[in-house]
């Protein structure tokens, strides 16, 4: 008897979970339809950030009539290019034209004009580095004092206090401010 008891209690509870499914499945399908409505008044523009179930996200499946006629399209376009490429030369864009004529070469006079100014070059540069050139000494460096004429062109000139005022308001003092140590 117990045991009967026990399966009796499973089923029951494997008919309520199923149940409360079949529930709670009807009210997720009334919440999508709401949800739909509202998008529809605002316009439409707005996704859910939950994925809709309505189909597996990927790749576009085109039918083969829309890929028939893109195909046709490409062929199209490759024909007019392969047939601009075969154009005559006079239709397409006029190249750069060569000047007539056969190819310019030095005549030998200027050949020799040539070799000797390169012979010259060589035969003044080799001088050059054979005699030994005077070392460049840096020039000496003069010391530049205050009262130096050097160092005065330097300086911006700057404005001077005299000296009279100091010692005229160090004596105006009494002496007990100037003697403090």
């Amino acid at each position: 008897m117990e045991y009967n008891l026990l399966m009796s209690s499973s089923i029951n509870h494997v008919e309520i979970l199923q149940a409360a499914l079949v529930g709670l499945q009807h009210q997720a399908s009334e919440i999508d339809r709401k949800m739909a409505e509202i998008r529809a008044w605002i316009g439409g523009s707005q996704r859910s950030s939950a994925p809709e179930s309505s189909g597996p996200a990927g790749k576009r499946v085109l039918s083969a009539a829309v890929r028939r006629r893109m195909a046709a399209a490409q062929r199209k376009r490759w024909a007019a290019y392969r047939k601009d490429e075969k154009a005559p030369v006079s239709a397409q864009k006029p190249a750069l034209a060569k000047p007539a004529g056969r190819k310019r070469t030095l005549s030998p006079a200027g050949k020799k004009r040539i070799a000797e100014a390169n012979q010259k070059r060589w035969a003044a540069f080799r001088a050059a580095k054979a005699t030994p050139a005077k070392k460049a000494t840096p020039a000496k460096k003069t010391v530049q004092t205050k009262n130096s004429p050097a160092a005065n062109k330097s300086r911006k000139p700057v404005a001077r206090k005299s000296i009279a005022p100091q010692a005229a308001r160090a004596a105006a003092l009494p002496v007990e401010q100037t003697t403090t140590a």
